[in-house]
């Protein structure tokens, strides 16, 4: 799998979600949420993101949020619950531009209710972190961080980043180093982090991901990068926990389903849990779904929410891992 990118889930492809818009639902389950006593909440957030990308930008379902339950919810009621947790994962798909939109918009609204502990950021390796001046430019920020521009261009995340620098709040990576990569890849330790069924999915998807092009003997190792990397943003997120305070990490939208990222191994850092602070530790995980032109509203398994935004318009990341594969320069596009 690339090193630097989360491999898409199955479940959540722009190929795999061509299922029919279930309009009844995105019409009729919403309700009039963002009236009432929310009102007076609504007035004290920051202004909604604005969406810049073309597919299904039309669609009723366009800034919907939707939680357990197929219940629609206001996005004051969203920040509300995120600011409950004590880590909070927005799931995104990397290459996304609304999705950091929306990621800055809670960043800000979480720090304008003083919840805001940290954000943490798998764009940075573990032990790189910026904590002020909170007017510092972006040059500096990003030279704190030793952020990548190759795996992760400044562009798309200079607005959710920012917003955390701009708030006074630590900006903190919490991605396993590099160099820690290739040792990872040997460790059969790893195998066994994840329940069984849990190691099979990210086989699979380690397969998927990589368009069939890797050998069936190197899925193992590279699944193991993948365990190792969320243990670390288990970790180095936890360290980062304040009593009553929520922790941001913007993390791709595989590593922040509860079910098979992250989370799993927060329970094995318990110890290292600050005082003050919750165990087990509430977690609330929000994905953030770009639109296809025949997606459900509904909340896929292990996210708490999803909030719907318009689509990127279609990339053959198959083509482009040829390419890369086979000694080509890439275009530079990101992998969701």
């Amino acid at each position: 799998m690339p090193s630097r990118h989360a491999p898409t889930p199955p479940s959540l492809s722009p190929d795999a979600n061509r299922r029919r818009l279930n309009l009844a639902l995105g019409l009729s389950a919403g309700g009039p949420l963002w009236l009432g006593s929310l009102a007076a909440q609504a007035a004290a957030l920051p202004p909604l993101p604005r969406y810049t990308q073309p597919v299904e930008a039309h669609s009723p379902l366009v800034g919907r949020i939707l939680q357990s339950g197929q219940q629609f919810i206001a996005p004051q009621q969203l920040v509300s619950d995120c600011g409950r947790a004590a880590l909070c994962m927005l799931g995104e798909q990397h290459d996304h531009p609304d999705h950091h939109a929306v990621q800055a918009w809670i960043i800000t609204a979480l720090a304008q209710r003083g919840d805001l502990a940290a954000v943490a950021l798998e764009m940075a390796d573990a032990g790189q972190r910026f904590d002020g001046p909170r007017d510092a430019p972006e040059a500096v920020v990003r030279g704190r961080l030793h952020w990548n521009e190759d795996g992760w261009p400044w562009k798309l995340y200079a607005a959710p980043v920012m917003a955390a620098v701009r708030a006074g709040v630590p900006v903190v990576g919490v991605n396993l180093p590099q160099a820690a990569m290739r040792p990872a890849m040997q460790q059969a330790r790893w195998d066994a982090s994840v329940p069984p069924a849990v190691r099979q999915r990210i086989l699979d998807d380690v397969a998927e991901s990589h368009c069939g092009l890797l050998p069936a003997s190197q899925l193992p190792a590279m699944a193991r990068i993948q365990f190792a990397r969320d243990d670390c943003m288990a970790a180095h997120s936890l360290a980062l926990a304040r009593p009553g305070k929520t922790v941001v990490l913007l993390t791709g939208s595989f590593h922040a389903n509860r079910t098979l990222g992250i989370a799993l191994h927060l329970a094995a850092h318990a110890a290292q849990t600050p005082p003050g602070v919750a165990q087990p530790l509430a977690v609330f995980s929000l994905l953030l779904q770009g639109l296809a032109p025949d997606v459900q509203a509904e909340l896929p398994a292990g996210y708490d929410a999803v909030w719907f935004t318009p689509g990127t318009p279609p990339i053959d990341h198959c083509a482009e891992l040829r390419r890369m594969m086979q000694g080509e320069k890439p275009s530079g596009q990101p992998k969701p």
